[in-house]
């Protein structure tokens, strides 16, 4: 949970630099990995993380205007990159002209559910974390680049 309006910013910050990192080493021909079957692709937990920036945004700035559940996934890893890149840029300015220390405790609807925002914003980042997680672990099935996360990774020595 955050106590101030800089300490999201810097946390939001940060872990959406990582998956950007992360986003900029697919490929389309990697786009269809996937544990199985009956499991995300890997083209489609990163348009999934793409699509709930906008999604959790729009919770939190009323005004804001992004991706939807709904809009389509595009069809190279590179226009992949850009829209997160796009939707990540375009929603941490709305947060930086929205969100004050006053206002963090505020409720806003967690799909359903009255939380606090400073809540809701937390479990909006681990939720990109936990899909960024599931992303390394297909970018390495299909032989991609892992960009150090939380320290190095083995392609980074």
């Amino acid at each position: 949970m955050f106590r101030t309006a800089q300490d999201f910013a810097t946390a939001y910050r940060q872990e959406g630099e990582l998956t950007l990192a992360c986003l900029k080493e697919l490929t389309d021909e990697s786009l269809s990995q996937a544990v199985s079957e009956q499991d995300r692709t890997l083209g489609e937990i990163a348009w999934h993380i793409t699509a709930t920036v906008g999604e959790f945004a729009s919770r939190v700035v009323p005004d804001y205007k992004g991706l939807t559940y709904g809009t389509a996934q595009p069809a190279t890893a590179r226009e992949l990159a850009q829209a997160y890149e796009q939707e990540f840029q375009s929603s941490l300015q709305a947060y930086e002209g929205h969100i004050t220390d006053d206002n963090l405790a505020d409720d806003v609807d967690f799909f359903g559910h009255p939380t606090a925002k400073n809540a809701f914003l937390f479990s909006f980042i681990t939720h990109q974390v936990h899909h960024r997680g599931q992303m390394t672990v297909l970018m390495r099935q299909a032989e991609l680049h892992v960009p150090p996360i939380y320290g190095p990774s083995r392609d980074s020595e």
